[in-house]
């Protein structure tokens, strides 16, 4: 009998995803100093779409709008709520495992309740010491225990939301990077072969706390890292939230504190070697079983971290730091053969989003996409039909509302009733903010027009009359510094 995972008709799926990657922080993408080249080489044999967007950049929303393919009003949700039961409707586990498909998740879920398997048949979780809903111990913890490290998981005593870097006091195969990329190896060695498979990856890293393998941050230990940048915006136009995350994350001290700057930048990049190496071990794992020709990867990120851009920190907004995230799609050579697929594509004008990734797996392993999707399949595009997919990409974050259509990029903070507009092709940074520029009117009206239709279509409380309707929020500088974010292990 033939192996359906070798067979080309069904093709197996290979979903990873990081946590706080932004895009230009991968050797593809034109970063300078991280290298990378496991993921390069997945954009090098597939189409790397630069102006990827996410819609909702953070961690829960995002990944409930990666598994469901709806936008920001179909979860029901614009910021990290861990309690809030997952959303009605087919999830994408659930319909590859309907259609046949054996599926494995390895790594972070950020699930309600947190033993939810939202359709997989097996997860091996990992939930950064987060505790909810009756969860003891996930299966990362349970396997140090065994293995006699349990008590060392948090000693490097930083926070799941701060800065700062330590050095992981783990050996690096306990480290949770490696052992998510061993779990999923061990799925394939283990894996029924009369179905195809669809494997998901979720690395937790380089999200917070910032604790690589030393051998790992030796290749940075020297490195001079290029200085965060700063917007021609900043002095007089700061947003609140962005003041709230920086009191909350302790800036004010940071930022005259340049080597911690420094060792958190150096900390961050190794965490994202270390993540590109595992994925290189995983890669020739499939390879060795035959099955990497015919399996579909796809590489993303929740979101991304704004790194002291622009004195911000961590996500939640439409900047580029927090927004623009790691699209890659590398098609199973079966099929890339069977549609002349062209490989070394670099897509920099598709507004892709979050809640294209469901469909664009559906379509490529021929199962039909529920009518709940939002999103779009990204196909036509792979195969030169740029023209079927929709002109812009709208999100929602807390009170940022954002649009991209992957030329320019428009943001409101509804509780300042602060506008901005930027150049994509020609200001990547977000360096010059447009919004007040007269050469710029006609573009802004369009981009907004574009945001109050999506807005207005979902029943959003701030359009009125067709028109933005900014609501102030309570905002308290003293309570911002003193409740402070560094540690959230054992609550959320």
């Amino acid at each position: 009998m033939m192996d359906p995972a070798t067979n080309p008709e069904t093709p197996n799926v290979l979903f990873i995803c990081c946590d706080h990657l932004r895009s230009d922080w991968l050797g593809c993408n034109g970063h300078p100093i991280v290298m990378t080249p496991q993921i390069d080489e997945l954009a090098y044999e597939g189409i790397n779409f630069t102006q990827a967007f996410s819609e909702v950049p953070v961690c829960v929303p995002a990944r409930r709008v990666m598994m469901t393919g709806k936008n920001r009003y179909g979860i029901h949700m614009n910021v990290n709520v861990d309690g809030q039961p997952f959303p009605e409707g087919p999830k994408l586990a659930e319909v590859m495992t309907a259609a046949g498909y054996q599926t494995f998740a390895a790594g972070k879920l950020h699930t309600c309740p947190q033993r939810n398997r939202i359709g997989f048949e097996d997860v091996q979780l990992n939930e950064e010491g987060r505790k909810q809903g009756g969860l003891l111990k996930d299966d990362y913890e349970a396997f140090l225990d065994d293995h006699g490290y349990g008590h060392l998981a948090y000693t490097h005593g930083l926070g799941n939301n701060e800065y700062g870097m330590r050095l992981s006091p783990l050996p690096e195969p306990f480290t949770t990077t490696h052992w998510t990329a061993q779990r999923a190896m061990e799925f394939i060695d283990r894996r029924d072969p009369t179905r195809p498979f669809f494997l998901h990856v979720s690395f937790d890293k380089p999200h917070p706390p910032i604790v690589p393998p030393e051998s790992f941050y030796d290749l940075y230990r020297h490195i001079e890292f290029p200085e965060p940048v700063m917007g021609d915006w900043v002095d007089r136009k700061l947003p609140t939230r962005v003041r709230g995350l920086q009191l909350k994350s302790n800036y004010d001290d940071w930022k005259d504190h340049p080597l911690m700057i420094q060792q958190s930048l150096r900390g961050f990049a190794a965490t994202i070697t270390h993540i590109d190496s595992m994925i290189g071990v995983l890669l020739g794992h499939l390879r060795e079983h035959g099955l990497l020709d015919n399996t579909l990867v796809i590489f993303t990120s929740d979101h991304g971290d704004q790194l002291f851009d622009h004195g911000n920190l961590a996500k939640g907004d439409f900047f580029r730091g927090s927004t623009n995230v790691p699209y890659i799609v590398r098609p199973p050579r079966t099929w890339a053969r069977q549609h002349n697929f062209t490989f070394t594509q670099v897509d920099t004008t598709t507004p892709a989003g979050h809640e294209d990734t469901m469909p664009t797996i559906l379509d490529i392993c021929g199962v039909p996409i529920p009518n709940s999707v939002e999103g779009q399949s990204l196909v036509p595009v792979m195969l030169g039909e740029r023209d079927a997919f929709r002109k812009a990409t709208c999100g929602n974050c807390g009170v940022v509302y954002g649009v991209s259509d992957a030329q320019t990029k428009y943001m409101w903070f509804s509780d300042d009733d602060y506008e901005f507009l930027f150049d994509l092709q020609n200001d990547p940074r977000d360096l010059h903010d447009l919004s007040e520029d007269p050469k710029w009117q006609d573009v802004l009206g369009k981009q907004r027009r574009r945001i109050i239709d999506w807005m207005a279509a979902n029943d959003d409380p701030h359009i009125v009359d067709g028109k933005l309707n900014p609501i102030s929020v309570d905002f308290d500088p003293a309570l911002a510094r003193a409740s402070n974010l560094w540690n959230n292990r054992g609550r959320h």
